[in-house]
């Protein structure tokens, strides 16, 4: 898994560089650092970017959607935004419906 975020939750260690290696030789462990850069340029305000330039031809129709004001709108708060339709006589499993990350 190349994306962190795949994994689900992350069991996080601070360990010696023997184990280190020798968890890096098994497939079922992703090794992966997070430095104090790497969250201070996440964190650093976004320079503007036209999205003229970044969207296909097609799409420029509708460029207002790509501006940042319009990607930092939240959504109207709803009573609900799904509706689920239970067959008849069956009970739902209690289970998430869905998977979240």
């Amino acid at each position: 898994m190349d994306n962190p975020s795949e994994l689900g939750t992350l069991d996080t260690r601070i360990i010696r560089a023997t184990p280190l290696a020798q968890l890096a030789k098994k497939p079922e462990y992703t090794i992966f650092t997070v430095t104090i850069a790497n969250i201070k340029k996440a964190l650093a305000p976004k320079k503007y970017t036209n999205p003229a330039i970044k969207v296909l031809v097609e799409y420029y129709n509708c460029l207002e959607v790509f501006l940042r004001e319009e990607a930092n709108k939240l959504l109207e708060y709803r009573l609900y935004n799904y509706k689920i339709i239970l067959k008849k006589g069956k009970q739902p499993r209690f289970r998430p419906l869905y998977k979240m990350s």
